[in-house]
């Protein structure tokens, strides 16, 4: 009861993560936006929202009937979280030690290497499959 309202962010989160928000709201959010994104942008079965949002809400829920996507999110976004902060203290490193002489190429074979360890540090982590 340190803050004064009898609970924490901390007990918010780990409420939302026994109710499945993180296991099956976000997953489920993060698929049907891209799906919808994707058809809207195409444009491959018209410009009919209606039957686009039918899709993706069926592509969202059909996705997670296994907890396989669920596993595989768990896995791979601490990953990605660490791989961006990786990023981050680079950026800022690289900012101090060069100027703005449009060396671009640099960042990209950072990325590529922060991609690369997030991807097999990830693969490694086999409770997904």
């Amino acid at each position: 009861m340190a803050n004064g309202f009898g609970f924490s962010i901390g007990d918010v989160l780990n409420r939302w993560a026994d109710i499945g928000v993180f296991a099956y709201v976000l997953p489920f959010l993060m698929i049907f936006a891209l799906v919808y994104g994707i058809l809207i942008k195409t444009q491959i079965l018209g410009d009919n929202k209606g039957v686009n949002a039918v899709i993706a809400l069926s592509f969202g829920l059909l996705s997670l009937q296994f907890d396989i996507v669920s596993g595989f999110y768990s896995s791979i976004f601490p990953y990605a979280g660490m791989g961006l902060a990786v990023f981050l203290v680079a950026l800022i490193l690289m900012g101090l030690v060069t100027g703005s002489d449009g060396k671009n190429w640099i960042w990209f074979g950072i990325g590529v290497v922060i991609f690369l360890f997030i991807l097999f540090g990830s693969l490694g982590d086999t409770y997904w499959m």
